[in-house]
């Protein structure tokens, strides 16, 4: 097998190769380790908004005059409060839609039409199997687990077996046989 496209297996002491036509680690590690906003995140967004907008409201109000804590004061407070609530929804929406492209992608990625072709074939395989488990009064469940550990020791057996070299018979020169004229000189 080329060695690029196989994978080590340790059995004892001994190392087999198997074909893994499987693999692809990038792609179901890029699914498995996607990062998202957490909601501690999302609060914490919100607050530095809140902030940076809402510091300039209360410089607003001080420079149009208004008293503090009057209810024009408190009015342009809630604007300004209404303004950085409605940034940080964008905000998060457009992370959000972020995560979501990245999701697309990824499972476009690794839930591929070949991917898919294969768990529907393996499908159609497990659905025969079972039908013929049935039609015969047996578990699919019980024949797999008694069947699949002698399967793998046949197989692991096959694979040791055929590593092996062939050792050749050494290459023994006989002899002619001896001229002899008649039988009776052969058994006397």
């Amino acid at each position: 097998l080329d060695t690029a496209t196989s994978e080590l297996m340790s059995y004892g002491e001994e190392v087999v190769h198997i074909s893994d036509l499987y693999e692809r680690p990038s792609k179901w590690k890029k699914l498995a380790e996607m990062k998202f906003v957490t909601a501690r995140q999302m609060i914490l967004i919100m607050i530095i908004l809140e902030c940076f907008i809402q510091i300039p409201f209360i410089w607003i109000g001080g420079e149009l005059g208004l008293t503090r804590f009057s209810g024009e004061w408190w009015m342009l407070q809630f604007f300004g409060m209404v303004m950085a609530t409605n940034i940080g929804a964008v905000v998060l929406a457009i992370i959000a839609q972020d995560s979501a492209n990245k999701i697309g992608a990824s499972q476009s990625e690794a839930f591929s039409t070949e991917f898919m072709e294969g768990m529907e074939r393996f499908t159609r395989v497990l659905t025969v199997l079972s039908a013929t488990a049935e039609s015969n009064g047996e578990s699919l469940d019980d024949q797999i687990d008694e069947l699949i550990p002698e399967f793998y020791e046949l197989g692991l057996a096959y694979l040791k077996t055929h590593r092996t070299p062939i050792v050749q018979p050494p290459d023994i020169k006989v002899a002619p046989p001896a001229e002899y004229e008649s039988d009776e000189e052969l058994f006397s």
